[in-house]
């Protein structure tokens, strides 16, 4: 059965011929507009995403973090940029996006591409998942670095609300608070929500009791238990 893929661009002729460079290798589904998308996510079921990043209107990294505010769903998207260099790149992984690829790519050798990536990423969906909710965006960049660069899937948010939401949809191996959240202590933010959340305790980190990368690695994985 052939993986079903979005592909969500602005140009008619730039998607009939991404179709015709993809369709051997993938079921495609098409979207030229990424505000519609973006407002009917539930409408759409993909196995993969290939998102423009210069969509007019609504640029590709807001759909995307839409998107992933909507659903948290682990379905690896892929950015295509009009010029790729490494500091692109490691912007667009950083907000966890599962690729970045240059726009003018030939059509066989993205199609390999996009088959590496989504197979890379489906390995990734067997490493523990750590969930970090912090409001420190920079610092929170920095931990998902280091926790995915020690083999672990990472998902980062900034708000109770968020975390609650992935909480309810997904089990995730650790739950790392980083620091208060709105002068509201760790502890107090973890109470509550596993008061909202109705169970008794979540394999939680405290970040204030991890100082440094080493300790925090240390803490996480004897949560995790490896």
């Amino acid at each position: 059965m052939k993986r079903k893929i979005l592909i969500i661009h602005d140009d008619i002729l730039a998607l009939r011929t991404l179709k015709k460079s993809l369709e051997d290798d993938f079921e495609i589904r098409l979207e030229n507009a990424g505000q519609r998308f973006a407002e009917h996510t539930d409408e759409y079921r993909q196995d993969m995403i290939l998102l423009k990043a210069d969509l007019p209107g609504m640029s590709g990294t807001e759909v995307f973090e839409i998107w992933q505010k909507k659903t948290h769903e682990p379905t690896p998207v892929v950015m295509l940029v009009p010029v790729l260099t490494p500091q692109t790149e490691r912007m667009y992984l950083e907000k966890g996006l599962a690729g970045v690829l240059p726009a003018d790519l030939p059509g066989p050798e993205l199609a390999e591409k996009l088959k590496q990536i989504f197979f890379e990423h489906a390995g990734t969906q067997q490493k523990p998942h750590v969930l970090i909710l912090g409001n420190d965006a920079a610092n929170i960049r920095l931990t998902k670095l280091d926790l995915e660069s020690a083999g672990l899937r990472v998902s980062a948010v900034l708000s109770v609300i968020e975390a609650i939401d992935i909480l309810k949809q997904e089990t995730v191996d650790a739950f790392l608070i980083a620091g208060p959240i709105l002068n509201v202590s760790e502890k107090e933010v973890y109470d509550t929500i596993c008061k909202r959340l109705s169970v008794r305790s979540l394999p939680v980190v405290y970040g204030s009791d991890s100082p440094g990368k080493d300790i925090l690695l240390d803490k996480v994985d004897k949560v995790i238990g490896r």
